[in-house]
């Protein structure tokens, strides 16, 4: 399958780019070549590509910074998917699109399913919101699959940015009342060829599985860098739970963004990995 990637330089295209390379034709794209703004230069590139599929990277994704942005990240988050799903509409191709956790404010209740009501708060995740329904109103296949808390290769990150600064200060504080789950872009690179491989069209969540909170993440994440030789067991941090109000943003976040992953494992027969294994994995390669 030849299939048109979008956003090819950031940090989970780095993953897709790895492990869908494997099995299909990969036409990637960043801004440079395809602006996802631009309608006549996606046609244009479609034309040469001829896709099969076109998988959709691209996004803005400062959260905190969109409050100040608010007009470019609704561009990139709601027009571009628009422009991409209106050409797959026209050439008869389904679009793979990325989506977040943050569309949902759960109240911890249960995992949030696809189907659970959204309640986006903030303008990455209004903008987010905006380009699913967008990517519905075209009237094309889509695959949307909503995801959280990547890390990976080739970007900024939470563990990398914990695990530098515990080598530096002896006191971190982290958020302790925003719940959620970690998702390391390789195993969603993994779960996009899988949905990819079994046709599988709509609403779909993938993370890691378990839900934590960020200081736990912190604390796996520093604990696994101490046992692989990262930080110096001779240097001593200390890491101390806060409150999302004692650590104000300018964006709000959910305080409970869990999503379920029943519907994916029902469709493809793959179990996601846990969240710390997948974690172990992730500091391993580095």
């Amino acid at each position: 399958m030849k299939i048109l990637v979008s956003g090819a330089n950031g940090m989970l295209a780095r993953a897709v780019r790895e492990r869908l390379s494997r099995e299909h034709e990969l036409f990637l794209t960043d801004v440079g070549e395809m602006n996802i703004l631009d309608k006549a230069e996606i046609k244009k590139v479609c034309d040469i590509a001829k896709p099969h599929l076109i998988l959709n990277c691209a996004a803005y994704t400062a959260v905190d910074k969109a409050e100040e942005d608010e007009a470019f990240a609704r561009r990139l988050n709601a027009e571009g998917p628009a422009n991409l799903a209106n050409e797959c509409k026209e050439r008869g191709i389904p679009l793979v699109s990325i989506s977040t956790d943050f569309v949902f404010f759960g109240d911890g209740s249960h995992p949030m399913k696809e189907d659970d009501p959204t309640a986006p708060k903030g303008v990455y995740a209004v903008t987010k919101r905006e380009g699913e329904l967008e990517i519905e109103k075209s009237g094309c296949e889509f695959l949307i699959v909503r995801t959280a808390w990547l890390y990976g290769k080739g970007g900024k990150n939470f563990p990398d940015t914990m695990i530098k600064l515990a080598k530096e200060r002896e006191l971190l504080t982290v958020v302790n009342d925003q719940v959620g789950s970690p998702t390391f872009t390789q195993d969603l690179a993994e779960a996009l060829l899988n949905l990819i491989s079994v046709g599988a069209r709509g609403y779909y969540h993938f993370t890691n599985q378990g839900g934590i909170s960020w200081y736990d993440f912190a604390c796996g994440a520093i604990e696994e860098a101490y046992a692989l030789g990262m930080i110096d067991k001779a240097h001593k941090v200390d890491v101390k739970p806060v409150t999302t109000k004692e650590f104000p943003r300018p964006a709000p976040r959910p305080a409970y963004s869990v999503l379920c992953l029943e519907k994916y494992t029902k469709a493809t027969g793959k179990t996601p990995p846990e969240w710390r294994e997948a974690l172990k994995r992730y500091l391993k390669s580095l």
